[in-house]
């Protein structure tokens, strides 16, 4: 359950809340954990990814907010 955990407050941070910069910095303050992360969860980052280009991507009629559902823990 911890590791699930992990893994979606990893998920959310990075593809959803982190700025370009706040991902540098982890990655110089801790290069090795990130990059482990990076590389264990990388298919659910690159869906996450593809899903946010098409949303991005999406014409919406004026006033119509999008909304982002982050990863559910369970």
């Amino acid at each position: 359950m911890e590791n699930n955990l992990d893994k979606s407050n990893f998920l959310n941070w990075y593809c959803w809340y982190a700025t370009q910069e706040e991902i540098e910095k982890a990655k110089q303050t801790n290069r090795g954990t990130i990059n482990r992360l990076m590389n264990e969860y990388s298919y659910e980052i690159e869906k996450i990814t593809t899903a946010k280009h098409f949303s991005d991507s999406l014409l919406l009629p004026k006033g119509i907010i999008q909304e982002f559902y982050p990863l559910n823990s369970g």
